[in-house]
């Protein structure tokens, strides 16, 4: 049966080494959306329990149930307010119509737009925002922004930086003055990366978790997920054979080759059979990928599809999120 395979120790390396720079591990909120990024919330939370994590980011209600029992404060980032907020949770206010919708006395923290143009308020509303939070007796937990170019060489990143200090300057001020006390956070992993100093409350730590970086090895992060398959069967393809849909791989001598038990339906991108897609092993997928499995030359009962998303990535011309979220929440996660 195929499956993922968790390394504990990466994992916890990388939360020290992020943790370090930031200059503690209370400052950080992981970032556990989308299954986190693929490798399961549940077994995920765990470490991070253990390690001291004691806040977490999400995209929906549902994902914060999964893994409630594991932290202090959930952020739902994507909610849709609908009046029956939970106080377990915290939400993000993403526009200022959210604020006559949502449940008097929800915990929320407000997304500022800064520059990104997606979600959030503008600068400029705070007052009608904060008025608003006293009218509908809101619990303000804090502020944020993401940064849109963060992952980028250029000026955006700055100028939407100073653009957030200019925020938090009058924000900070009129917040006192109104007896909240609230939070401020904007930087992704990319942004950490970036920063030398972090004079925000917390900062969101997305894929720097699990390992990959956008610059440079300098904090000498380790990919957490390693993928695996197994053998469903092996056959001996004769020189001129075919393998597979449409026929596109001619074996140009006799082979041995095996079918492996993941596919597109498994969430892998779908390989058509053509240019040279490497596994872990640095063999080639032979033929056009199936919905459930794949065909190579025979590595044995278990073969490793990947354990560095970017090689996949680099192939498919993507980014490693989208190779790591796409894999199914059915494949069986262990820790080891």
């Amino acid at each position: 049966m195929s499956e993922i395979l968790l390394d504990k120790s990466a994992f916890l390396s990388n939360l020290t080494k992020i943790s370090q720079k930031l200059g503690g591990k209370e400052k950080i909120m992981l970032i556990a959306k989308d299954n986190s990024y693929g490798h399961g919330s549940a077994q995920i939370a765990g470490i991070a329990r253990e390690f001291g994590i004691k806040k977490a980011v999400v995209k929906s209600e549902m994902e914060a149930e999964q893994i409630a029992e594991f932290y202090d404060e959930i952020l739902i980032l994507s909610h849709i307010p609908t009046g029956c907020e939970k106080p377990d949770f915290s939400y993000a206010i993403n526009d200022m119509s959210h604020f006559s919708k949502i449940k008097n006395g929800s915990k929320v923290h407000i997304s500022v737009d800064t520059l990104m143009h997606r979600n959030g308020i503008l600068p400029e509303q705070l007052d009608d925002a904060l008025r608003l939070v006293r009218e509908n007796h809101l619990n303000l937990g804090g502020f944020y922004t993401h940064f849109r170019a963060s992952d980028e060489i250029g000026s955006d990143f700055f100028v939407q930086r100073e653009n957030w200090r200019n925020f938090k300057i009058s924000a900070q001020k009129k917040c006192k003055n109104l007896g909240f006390n609230v939070v401020f956070h904007s930087c992704n992993s990319a942004a950490i990366e970036r920063s030398e100093e972090f004079s925000d409350d917390f900062a969101r730590v997305g894929m720097a978790q699990f390992g990959y970086f956008q610059f440079s090895e300098i904090l000498g992060l380790k990919p957490v997920l390693s993928l695996y398959a197994d053998r469903i069967s092996s056959r001996l393809l004769k020189k001129g054979e075919r393998v597979g849909y449409g026929g596109v791989f001619e074996a140009p001598c006799d082979i041995l080759i095996s079918t492996y038990d993941l596919g597109y339906g498994d969430g892998l991108l779908r390989y058509n059979g053509k240019g040279d897609l490497r596994l872990g092993n640095n063999e080639k997928i032979l033929g056009k990928m199936s919905m459930d499995s794949f065909a190579s030359k025979d590595a044995g009962e278990r073969v490793c599809v990947f354990d560095d998303a970017r090689v996949w990535a680099r192939f498919f011309n993507t980014i490693e999120y989208e190779i790591l979220v796409k894999l199914s929440a059915n494949i069986k996660r262990t820790v080891k």
